[in-house]
């Protein structure tokens, strides 16, 4: 009788008692140790699957937790503040969520006018902040002081790796800074450091043949030059000299020192507890649980009661209103939609993974902000270094459509928006860039690494043929040659131009006054509110406020505001990632049963037919 095997049943062989030796076979371990890959992923994923539909079901189950009617608002900063949230992945299905400064504004002006709550505590960890973000927290944080609630913030050392002027410019904002007896406060002034490659690659064969217009346009010469250029060195110090100014003043005044003072605690850079303490830098050397005793006898009078409750930002966030509604209002008839719409990160025609701008999603979302007669305008917020020129072009001209279709276009810009971040925002109504945004950098650069010295050093020579006299023009196993260097020449030429052609009509700034501004030179915020690239300085909030004014309304309470591309629920986030790891494990199953295929044939397998269609079956 034939015994037939199946997944969970293979019959044994009727040789099994004999002792035959297993041929040893590197497809059968590759395909073993695939099999056992696939195994563990897809165990990953149901494991993913449970804990996430056993998250949603509880939080729908229960809804937004109810905020007790006298709270104290806790803040845990860990890892800094980002701009938006890390999207789900298959390898991070929960990446760590750090606090936005979106969020973080919108808890603290909601709290400021919330009578339930009477302080906030921020537990500082470390892990820095930009200063730009910074300077967007400042203000939130001031506000909700002025409603006459309390603020402190706590740290066991103001001192980490990435500590400096910047975390104590944060701390400075506070009512009270706490810090433990043992810590450290650093003070230290702003500093930029960068590696120069060029020695290097010259020892391994590799050059970087680049183009630049015009000479602050640097971005690529820590792989051309042995040491920083005149013009980096003063771009980069005349903008730390003025963000470093920015931070100083507006430390000496949350502070009440000298600023002479300062200036001489900034050169020691280091100082402990009690010098700190000493100079009035901070309030209070003690530990948290003294905090915490401190902050229950404020609301109660009492240290020991701990009916306190401690509710942290998020949770906040997301809880009932002091009117029990399910949704924060402000009770007013009059509102606007207004869209707010992101560029963060790389700009790349697609955004794919890796944190880029995708000018393909964003022209979408831009489309449909177009689409929807309700919405009056559009927010932009731009945190971006720059990228593809093409993909800038694509973006800034969706936003032209979205003017000429009667929206008003404001762009808010956070750390960063410089070259194609800038590009994208020049033809805007109204710009707003944050004292320390690092923007303009109005040039071009283009190039690639060349590696034929590397090759001969290896003894590895490249040969080969073509068609067209620069068909090899972005070969790395050559130089430009005359006729590539032309026209690549040509082409930066007409990228430049373009620029500032753009820049110039947005920003109604005469060309050739442009070209002075211009030169691929990056400007902090303030530089280039002096120099007309943006109009005026401030956050988010700042443009929101500017938003309601220009549609007429009375505060920048009544605007809707719609978040484009719309937000997937993370129910969809997981639905999307599965789907894409679909794929992934599919394409590993059939290599498995190719490697099958492979052992069950080995010796003749290469002089077959079947070797011809298990490589059209892996190309399905």
């Amino acid at each position: 009788m034939k015994r037939i095997g199946s997944l969970f049943y293979k019959p044994s062989s009727k040789n099994a008692g004999e002792d035959v030796p297993k041929r040893w076979s590197l497809f059968r371990i590759i395909g073993k140790a695939l099999k056992r890959t696939c195994t563990a992923l897809g165990a990953m994923m149901l494991l993913s699957i449970a804990i996430s539909f056993f998250m949603l079901y509880s939080l729908g189950a229960r809804g937004p937790e109810p905020l007790p009617d006298e709270m104290v608002l806790v803040l845990k900063i860990e890892d800094g503040i980002t701009e938006i949230q890390t999207q789900p992945s298959f390898l991070d299905p929960f990446p760590f969520m750090q606090p936005t400064v979106r969020n973080v504004t919108k808890a603290l002006n909601r709290a400021a006018q919330d009578d339930r709550v009477r302080g906030l505590v921020v537990h500082y960890k470390g892990g820095g902040m930009n200063v730009a973000h910074i300077q967007e927290l400042r203000p939130a944080i001031k506000r909700f002081r002025e409603s006459g609630k309390f603020s402190k913030i706590y740290a066991s050392s103001f001192a980490d790796e990435r500590g400096g002027l910047d975390q104590y410019y944060f701390a400075s904002a506070f009512e009270e800074i706490w810090m433990q007896p043992v810590g450290m406060l650093s003070v230290s002034g702003m500093s930029v450091e960068m590696p120069f490659a060029k020695a290097f690659l010259d020892k391994i064969g590799v050059r970087g043949e680049f183009f630049q217009r015009e000479e602050y346009k640097t971005a690529m010469e820590n792989f051309t030059r042995e040491e920083i250029s005149p013009e980096n060195k003063k771009m980069l110090g005349d903008m730390l000299g003025n963000i470093n100014a920015r931070m100083m003043s507006g430390i000496t005044k949350d502070r009440d020192i000298n600023m002479a003072e300062l200036g001489m605690l900034v050169d020691k850079g280091l100082l402990s507890g009690e010098e700190a303490l000493e100079k009035g830098l901070i309030d209070r050397l003690d530990y948290s649980d003294i905090l915490l005793a401190d902050i229950r006898e404020k609301v109660s009078g009492d240290p020991e009661d701990e009916s306190v409750e401690l509710v942290s930002l998020p949770r906040y966030l997301h809880g009932k209103p002091q009117d029990g509604s399910e949704k924060f209002s402000v009770g007013l008839d009059v509102s606007s939609d207004v869209a707010l719409i992101y560029i963060v990160g790389n700009i790349v025609e697609m955004a794919g993974t890796g944190g880029n701008a995708g000018a393909d999603d964003i022209s979408a979302a831009i489309n449909d902000a177009i689409q929807d007669e309700a919405i009056e305008a559009i927010i932009v917020r731009v945190d971006s270094p720059g990228g593809s020129p093409t993909a800038s072009e694509t973006i800034r001209r969706s936003l032209v459509r979205a003017q000429q279709k009667g929206k008003k276009v404001i762009v808010s810009m956070g750390p960063v928006a410089a070259s194609g971040g800038y590009w994208v925002a020049a033809n805007a109504d109204y710009i707003f860039a944050l004292p320390s945004t690092i923007t303009g950098s109005i040039g071009v650069v283009m190039g690639k690494f060349e590696l034929s010295q590397l090759w001969e050093k290896l003894g590895v020579n490249w040969d080969g043929v073509q068609y067209g006299a620069n068909s090899d023009l972005w070969s790395a196993n050559q130089p430009f040659d005359a006729a590539a260097k032309e026209r690549m020449n040509a082409l930066i030429d007409v990228t430049y131009d373009a620029f500032l052609s753009r820049v110039a009509v947005g920003r109604k700034i005469p060309l050739e006054e442009l070209r002075t501004i211009a030169k691929g030179r990056a400007w902090s915020g303030e530089q280039a509110k002096l120099n007309g690239l943006v109009d005026s300085l401030g956050g988010l909030d700042d443009a929101l406020d500017y938003t309601a004014e220009l549609l007429e309304l009375e505060s920048r309470e009544n605007l809707k505001i719609i978040r484009l591309p719309r937000q997937r629920g993370r129910l969809e986030e997981i639905i999307e990632m599965l789907g894409e790891q679909q794929v992934k494990l599919s394409f590993l199953n059939k290599i498995i049963l190719w490697f099958e295929r492979v052992h069950s044939s080995q010796e003749d397998f290469f002089e077959s037919s079947v070797y011809r269609s298990d490589l059209e079956y892996l190309r399905q």
